[in-house]
This record gives structure tokens, sequence and C-alpha cells, in this order.
């Protein structure tokens, strides 16, 4: 009986734990696709910056995403809302990479800012 109990209370243990971190909050910074996917589930005042081409853009993007090329990010910075958390992403995460330095430097006003390692999922 003793371990009939001992083995439920892991269980219940295991499953809060699973839970929790399902909803735990992501840490600014580089994240995987798969916490991008959540992040854009969770936040919803997020501000979802692709920085591909528009003609990479127009193919597939997140719904009301925000498109400013990286090679055009030094013109348009302002562009790019105050007091919101701020996702760049792109096809691979090298241009986006690039992006989420920049910002760091150049718009310390977003505290929040996160950037998807590798390829973001669109579904």
């Amino acid at each position: 009986m003793r371990n009939i109990s001992v083995f439920l209370s892991a269980l219940v243990f295991a499953a809060i734990l699973l839970h929790a971190q399902s909803v735990m909050a992501i840490e600014p910074g580089h994240i995987t696709p798969e916490e991008g996917k959540t992040l854009i589930q969770q936040k919803k005042d997020l501000v979802i910056l692709d920085v591909r081409n528009p003609n990479e853009f127009v193919v597939v993007h997140y719904p009301n995403a925000l498109n400013i090329p990286a090679n055009e990010l030094e013109t348009r910075l302002s562009e790019i809302p105050t007091g919101r958390p701020v996702l760049t992403h792109c096809v691979r995460g090298m241009r986006s990479h690039r992006v989420f330095e920049a910002l760091r430097e150049k718009r310390p006003d977003i505290t929040e800012l996160y950037h998807i390692k590798g390829e973001p999922i669109f579904d």
C-alpha cells in the first residue's frame, strides 16, 4: 500500500512539474523555434518583427507581424513600438540575430527582446 502511495505522489509531482514547465515565462534572449511558438501564443502584446525580405514575407508570415527587412532596420527603428516585448525572426536565425543585437544596442527601451534561433514554426 505504501508503494502505491509513493508512486501516486511521484506521479502527481511529475504532472505538476510538467505543467509548470509549459506555462513558465520564457526568458528574454535567444530562444528555440518551439519556445517562439509558445511565446507567440502566450504574449498577446508581442511585436513579431519579421526581418526577412518582402518577397519572403509574402509567402508565409505570422498574423500581425511587422515586416522590416534587416537591411532597412537603421532607417526604420522608430516603427518598432515601445513598451511591448519584441520577437525577431527570419528564415534560419542569422539576420534576426544581427537585428536582435542591433536592437539591444540602439533601442535600450525595448527591455523584453527575443530572437528565434533557427527556423520559425508557422503552423
